[in-house]
């Protein structure tokens, strides 16, 4: 069969007839790896939604089957997360920083209170110059002293082994944030237009 073919065939008519052959096979490859892709993305969606279908399932049998369980949980987890929305951020404590000091301000420099003048003044002193920093820590902040400013490059402020460490972390800390407040600020503000030097 091919000898009579070949006799009545030319060379490149031969050849292209190979080539779409190949072409062929090389199509019918890339269809099957497309499908296959295609199986496996059904399969995973299709196995998340169902893994997700049994965990809802499951959560609500229980939450049936033991309410007081479920009601405690719920209410832990819609705490936390109030926690979270109102937990003040940096922008906050300088905020309340500054309506402290314009309070003081409408007070006598004889009138003012010396722990609320001193601490107002350290704190200004410590954003001048760029060492105050914020830990979140989610549902509370704590304000902190850092060693150096952001935009220092000296090598002490670089080395890693320099750096604050962890077990004497809580002598740093000037203030705590939780609902809103900055609690430690707002103790150093009680009586600020109260001194007591003057009545002794």
């Amino acid at each position: 069969m091919f000898r009579f073919c070949k006799n009545y065939l030319t060379n490149q008519e031969i050849r292209l007839f190979i080539n779409s052959n190949k072409n062929r096979k090389c199509s019918t490859t890339e269809v099957k790896a497309k499908e296959s892709t295609l199986d496996n993305w059904k399969r995973y969606w299709k196995g998340l939604y169902l893994d997700y279908k049994d965990v809802a399932v499951d959560i609500f049998n229980e939450c049936k089957n033991r309410p007081i369980r479920a009601v405690t949980y719920l209410s832990l987890l819609g705490t936390c997360c109030y926690f979270h929305r109102v937990n003040p951020d940096e922008c906050s404590f300088r905020e309340a920083l500054l309506q402290n000091s314009m309070r003081l301000m409408f007070v006598g420099e004889n009138n003012r209170n010396p722990v609320s003048v001193e601490h107002i003044a350290h704190m200004t002193q410590c954003f001048n110059e760029n060492i105050i920093r914020r830990a979140n820590l989610g549902i509370i902040s704590f304000i902190w002293l850092d060693n150096y400013s952001n935009h220092c490059c000296q090598y002490k402020s670089l080395c890693p082994y320099l750096k604050p460490q962890y077990i004497n972390f809580y002598e740093r800390i000037v203030d705590v944030g939780f609902l809103s407040k900055w609690w430690i600020l707002e103790e150093k503000m009680k009586d600020y237009d109260v001194n007591d030097n003057e009545f002794k």
